[in-house]
């Protein structure tokens, strides 16, 4: 079956789920809510677009139907305000599923501030990796993959590289650190499977957009 039930049970869930959620927003930043019938603008991206590019890139690379449906669920638990998140999963898309959204889920700490937090934990996430079946390093590394691709992205067309940057809970240093070192991570366990080829090109890329440190003051 080309299109199996599961992953349409989890895009309806996924779509249903983050409704009104927006790529690098505020919950409360109400810049992208529209009464018209006018297009969003463009600096207002549904987040369902995540879920759908890391789905994709694991399709590419001939992942089983349950890391399908897992990528278009695997930020239900730390953003889709469900107090019976976990259960809710299970009922949809089976145990399987669940396990998977449950290995890539970080500790958000809600009650901190995220700018506080980011360090710890992008760190915990990481040596979580190393503990995870492959099928969940699989699914990690193709969220890191797309949210690198989006992030490059959004810098290629931004007229002012600091307004990509102010989104983020951490600079450009910060990030050129997560996302080379979960690369090295993602190395150690896949070796040198596709996903980890197109994450190394995409650090690479990453590198060309985040300053060097100026000289010392003596």
């Amino acid at each position: 079956m080309l299109f199996p039930p599961m992953l349409e049970a989890a895009a309806r869930l996924a779509a249903q789920g983050h409704y009104r959620q927006f790529r690098k927003r505020d919950a409360g930043d109400d810049c992208c809510s529209t009464t018209s019938e006018d297009p969003l603008p463009t600096d207002c991206v549904p987040y369902i677009t995540h879920l759908m590019g890391t789905m994709a890139i694991l399709a590419r690379v001939g992942a089983p139907d349950a890391v399908l449906a897992a990528a278009l669920l695997h930020d239900y638990l730390e953003d889709v305000p469900d107090p019976n998140g976990a259960a809710t999963i299970r009922d949809t898309v089976g145990e399987e599923v669940l396990s998977l959204v449950l290995a890539v889920t970080e500790e958000k700490r809600p009650e901190q501030n995220s700018v506080d937090t980011w360090r710890l934990r992008k760190t915990e996430q990481i040596q979580h990796m190393a503990d995870m079946e492959e099928n969940a390093v699989l699914l990690k590394t193709a969220d890191l993959l797309h949210n690198l691709h989006s992030l490059l992205m959004d810098l290629d067309v931004a007229a002012d590289a600091e307004t990509v940057w102010s989104r983020l809970n951490a600079g450009p240093r910060e990030q050129l650190w997560y996302f080379s070192t979960a690369l090295e991570e993602a190395r150690r366990r896949l070796g040198r499977h596709r996903l980890v080829v197109d994450l190394d090109h995409a650090v690479d890329e990453l590198r060309l957009w985040v300053p060097r440190p100026g000289p010392t003051k003596t």
